[in-house]
């Protein structure tokens, strides 16, 4: 069992004492009623000396219960079980050997003083792997940090907003100093002990949420970047009942190095919401893929909507080219596409599996697959199928037996017609078979006998 402690501070603790107690814990929750800047201060602190700064989390005792609605006794619970949900996840940690130290500050720390845990990202790098043909990933960074297969991460561009996590809608990639099951727990525990509201939001703008005199209510949940709530996260908020509101003012936005991100994300929140107004609360689910977490939630609009963030997709097929093959259904990982035979081929589509990995466009031989950033409510909450391209079943001319896909019959016998192949030939194309080769057989026959004569 993770060992996640709560000790009240009347005064900011020092960072040595903190990061002492963090080597013997999971996790601490610290109480107090010292300022917004004060723990700024400490939590920078507990950084800079290579301590767990993110197994921190600080409950003011008088302005968070005042906010959020909720006791003491609740909020502090809630973020211990946050704590304790996090404890299965090493944040990841980068050197730092040109930071310099004190003789006091080395003799404290040892040698861990020039390394530091971030909240960097992390991929399950080997299902990444997997998925040969996805790197939608790659380009959600708005300062270029991510690149490769499976993303490799730039110590030097990354600037720890965790934007990228919420564009893979497998959810293979995560910030595990923030861990995905740790925040869906905190969400889960805050909804049942009242909490309506959630207010996300950085170390910086807490201060600012204190000072709000808009009637900003809702419980503080503090991360390094607004960015760093996956849109999956925010998702299972809705799925649970709990209002989350990103809070990232204009006047923190202009002068954070993550300001970009933070609009970004603000733009995929509002994206987001346009395909879910008005669906009540649903079961939570407990799933990474992005496409059944939008699911519960989604409207009952028939409308495709194109998407510039969110990533949901849609598989488009020219059905002029489209010869059936199959090649599409097998490559799918998600099982997005289905190959049915009712009389006839037809191909399809559930909106709600696909991930947009491209894996369908990379082995259609006739190149009549596309994917695009879209969503259509009404197949996303319904989970139904969406017919992308079909065919009459073609019969073997001698016995009648069912031989494949009409369209392609047509297509190959098209193509091996502008290629010369003689008719006579062309309509073996048309054959089972077992038809194929009696037909082969009279042909032999046919020969001997000219031939003897």
């Amino acid at each position: 069992m993770p060992e996640v402690k709560v000790v009240e501070y009347p005064s900011v603790p020092s960072s040595e004492d903190i990061s002492r107690a963090l080597g013997e814990l999971d996790g601490l929750v610290l109480v107090g009623s010292w300022g917004p800047a004060e723990w700024l201060g400490l939590r920078e602190e507990l950084r800079r000396i290579g301590a767990r700064w993110h197994r921190v989390v600080y409950v003011d005792r008088e302005r968070d219960p005042q906010v959020s609605g909720l006791s003491l006794e609740d909020l502090v619970a809630s973020f211990k079980a946050y704590l304790e949900s996090s404890a299965g996840y090493i944040a990841v940690v980068v050197s730092d050997a040109g930071k310099r130290v004190s003789r006091r500050e080395l003799l404290k720390a040892g040698l861990g003083v020039f390394f530091v845990y971030t909240a960097m990202p992390e991929v399950r790098a080997e299902q990444c792997l997997s998925l040969r043909s996805c790197g939608i990933c790659l380009p959600s960074c708005p300062y270029g940090a991510l690149s490769q297969k499976p993303p490799q991460v730039s110590e030097r561009k990354c600037t720890e907003c965790g934007l990228c996590a919420s564009y893979c809608p497998t959810g293979l990639l995560y910030v595990p100093s923030h861990p995905p099951t740790a925040a869906r727990r905190l969400f889960h525990e805050l909804k049942s002990r009242g909490a309506a509201n959630v207010i996300v939001t950085c170390p910086e703008g807490r201060a600012l949420v204190y000072e709000d005199e808009t009637g900003l209510s809702g419980a503080v949940v503090e991360l390094p970047c607004i960015a760093a709530l996956r849109i999956h996260e925010y998702l299972f908020a809705r799925q649970v009942g709990l209002r989350v509101v990103p809070y990232c003012p204009n006047r923190l936005r202009e002068k954070c190095p993550r300001g970009g991100a933070a609009e970004e994300y603000l733009s995929l929140i509002a994206e987001t919401e346009s395909l879910l107004a008005g669906r009540p609360e649903a079961t939570p689910a407990w799933i990474e893929k992005l496409p059944a977490l939008a699911s519960p939630l989604a409207g009952d609009k028939d409308e495709w909507v194109q998407l510039s963030r969110l990533p949901l997709f849609r598989v488009d097929v020219n059905r002029e080219a489209c010869t059936l093959c199959g090649a599409c259904v097998k490559a799918c990982p998600a099982h997005a596409l289905t190959l049915v035979r009712d009389g006839g081929y037809k191909l399809k589509f559930t909106h709600a599996e696909c991930i947009g990995c491209g894996a369908c466009m990379g082995v259609c031989p006739e190149r009549a697959v596309s994917v695009v950033r879209a969503a259509n409510p009404l197949f996303l909450s319904t989970r139904q199928s969406l017919e992308v391209a079909s065919s009459p079943e073609a019969h073997c001319k001698r016995c009648g037996a069912q031989i494949g896909p009409e369209v392609k019959i047509k297509r190959l016998a098209g193509r091996l017609s502008r290629a010369g192949v003689p008719p006579a030939q062309l309509e073996r194309l048309w054959l089972c078979e077992k038809c194929k080769q009696e037909a082969l057989a009279d042909e032999f026959r046919e020969f001997l006998s000219s031939s003897s004569s």
